[in-house]
C-alpha cells in the first residue's frame, strides 16, 4: 500500500497575488509534499489545495485579494460551445491546408475564454523558497503493506513506530495518446462500407434520387456531435494534409528536455513577461518535471505534447488520479497563439479524460485548478459546462450557474451551501487528533503515542489536520525530525 509523507509549513502570507498583482495582498497554507499518494492528493484537491511542483498550497479564502474556488467540470457530460467548435474547426482547417483563417480569429479575439486561457489564464504559481527538511533517501522507495509483521513495535530510540518494509523496485509509466492517424482509421472504414453500399444499389438499376434517399442515416440525422467527433474530424485535401498534429503523453520525468524547456521559456518571456535572467532549467523542474505523486502505472503526473510535424508547439502539463484529470500547467510556441491553443488543449484534456473513463470508470472530472470571479482572465473556465465551485466551507460541490455567479457578484468569497447547517463531512475532532500519524526517523506512530513518548505537544497539529482533514491526517505521515 502506497504511503505519503508531508512537511507542514503553515502559513505563507502576504505575498504578492499572481492575479491582481496587488503586493502583499495574497495569504495561504502550505506544505511540502516528499511523496504523495495519489489518492491522498485527491481528497487534498477536493479540500481546496493544489500543488506546483512538490509544494501543496491553500488559499486563505477570507483574507486573500482574489479568493480560489477548486473548480471542475463533468467530462462525461461536458457539451461544446459555437466558440470551442470555431476554435477545433480553425485548427483542423489550418492542418489540412496550412492557412489562417483571419476572418474566424476576428471574432474568435473578441470571445472572453480567448482573451484569458490563450494569454496566460492559467495559475502561475511557482514552487516558493523553502528548505524541506532532509529525509532518510531510502524512504522515498519505500511502501507498507497490511501484513500482520508491520505492526507498530517499539523500536530502539523507544518510539512505537512501524518499520517499513522496501519495496523492491518502481514502476515507470509510459502512455501514449492516439491521434489523427489512428482516429482516422474508422471514418476511412466507415467510407468504405458507404461506397460499397452504393455500389450494391447501382446494380440493381436503382435511379440516383432513390440510392441517396436509401444512403441517409436513419434515426441519427439530428444527433448532435461530441468533442471527440470534431476533433477527429480533419477532411483532407488529396488525402495528404499539409501538416500533421500528433499529441504524445509521456510520464513528466522525460519531459526535461533542452526542447521543452525552450518552449517553456518563450512561453513565459511571452505571455508573463519573465526576465530571461529568471529562468533556467533547474527552475522549471522544479515546477513543472519534479512531481511527489507516487502510484500506480495508472496514476501520475505526465506531459502532454503538442507535435506539428516535427516541431514541438504546446505542452500540457497533468495530474491523473483515481477520479479525475487535473490540469497543473499549459504553455505553448506564442508564434501559434493563432490557434488559440490554450482554449484547444483544454478540449484535448477533456477528451483524454473521457478516453481514460473507457479504461478507469471512476475518472469522470477535469479539474481546471482555480476559479478566481474577481479575476476576467480566469473566466473562460465557466465556458467549459457543466462546471462546478467548491464551497470553501462545508466542502460540498455546486453548479457554476447564475446563482452560484450571483454570489461571486455580491462577495468574492461567499459560502457556496446555502444550507447553513451543512457542515464538513471530513472535519477533524479532538479524538481524531489522536489517530493523526507521524513519521519520526524511520518509523511511524499516532499522535497518541507520541505524546506518551515525549511528553510535549505539537502546537500545528490541529491546524493541519483541520485542513487536510481526518482521513488524510490518519494515513499521511506528517514528518517530524
Amino acid at each position: 500500500m502506497a504511503f505519503s509523507i508531508v512537511e507542514y509549513y503553515g502559513e505563507n502570507s502576504r505575498y504578492q497575488c499572481g492575479y491582481c498583482k496587488q503586493s502583499r495582498s495574497c495569504s495561504s497554507y502550505g506544505m511540502w509534499a516528499h511523496k504523495l499518494c495519489c489518492q491522498d492528493y485527491q481528497e487534498l484537491i477536493d479540500r481546496g489545495w493544489r500543488r506546483s511542483g512538490c509544494y501543496c498550497y491553500k488559499p486563505m479564502m477570507e483574507i486573500t485579494c482574489c479568493p480560489s474556488y477548486t473548480i471542475k467540470c463533468d467530462a462525461m457530460n461536458f457539451r461544446l460551445n459555437k466558440s470551442h467548435k470555431k476554435i477545433i474547426k480553425r485548427m483542423n482547417k489550418f492542418l489540412r491546408d496550412g492557412k489562417q483563417d483571419t476572418t474566424e480569429m476576428t471574432v474568435l479575439s473578441n470571445s472572453e475564454e480567448t482573451t484569458s486561457h490563450d494569454t496566460g489564464g492559467h495559475e502561475h504559481m511557482e514552487v516558493p523558497c523553502v528548505q524541506p527538511k532532509p529525509l532518510d533517501p531510502s524512504l522515498m522507495g519505500l511502501d507498507t503493506n497490511d501484513s500482520d509483521e508491520c505492526r507498530p513495535v517499539a523500536d530502539e530510540s523507544g518510539f512505537s513506530g512501524l518499520q517499513i518494509p522496501k519495496l523492491t523496485e518502481s514502476l515507470g509509466v509510459s502512455v501514449h495518446q492516439s491521434d489523427s492517424n489512428a482516429s482516422n482509421q474508422p471514418k476511412k472504414a466507415k467510407m468504405l462500407r458507404i461506397e460499397r453500399k452504393r455500389e450494391k444499389l447501382q446494380k440493381k438499376g436503382l435511379s440516383g434520387e432513390a440510392i441517396e434517399q436509401m444512403m441517409k442515416p436513419s434515426g441519427n440525422k439530428n444527433k448532435e456531435k461530441s468533442l471527440e467527433d470534431f476533433l477527429e474530424e480533419c477532411p483532407q485535401k488529396n488525402n495528404k494534409p499539409v501538416h500533421h498534429l500528433q499529441v504524445k503523453c509521456v510520464v513528466a520525468s522525460e519531459g526535461a528536455t533542452a526542447t521543452t524547456f525552450k518552449l517553456y521559456s518563450l512561453y513565459q518571456q511571452s505571455i508573463h513577461k519573465d526576465p530571461l535572467s529568471k529562468l533556467n532549467m533547474d527552475r522549471f523542474k522544479r515546477f513543472l518535471v519534479k512531481s511527489p505523486l507516487k502510484d500506480s502505472q495508472e496514476y501520475g503526473t505526465f506531459h502532454q505534447q503538442y507535435w506539428l510535424d516535427d516541431r514541438l508547439i504546446a505542452v500540457g502539463v497533468i495530474d491523473v488520479l483515481p477520479f479525475c484529470v487535473s490540469s497543473v500547467y499549459f504553455f505553448y510556441d506564442p508564434e501559434f497563439k493563432f490557434l488559440s491553443l490554450g482554449t484547444y488543449g483544454s478540449l484535448r484534456e477533456l477528451a483524454f479524460t473521457r478516453s481514460l473513463n473507457r479504461k478507469i470508470p471512476s475518472i469522470k472530472n477535469y479539474y481546471m485548478g482555480f476559479y478566481i470571479h474577481s479575476c476576467p482572465k480566469m473566466r473562460y473556465k465557466s465556458n467549459l459546462q457543466p462546471s462546478y465551485l467548491l464551497c470553501p466551507e462545508a466542502y460540498t460541490w455546486h453548479l457554476l450557474d447564475k446563482t452560484v455567479l450571483a454570489k461571486l457578484d455580491a462577495h468574492k468569497y461567499s459560502r457556496l451551501n446555502d444550507d447553513v447547517g451543512a457542515l464538513d463531512a471530513n472535519k477533524t475532532t479532538e479524538q481524531d487528533l489522536k489517530d493523526v500519524l507521524l513519521l519520526v526517523g524511520r518509523s511511524y506512530t499516532t499522535y497518541s503515542e507520541y505524546l506518551e513518548m515525549v511528553g510535549k505537544g505539537i502546537p500545528f497539529l490541529s491546524e493541519y489536520a483541520r485542513l487536510v482533514g481526518k482521513s488524510c491526517a490518519k494515513k499521511m505521515m506528517l514528518y517530524r525530525v
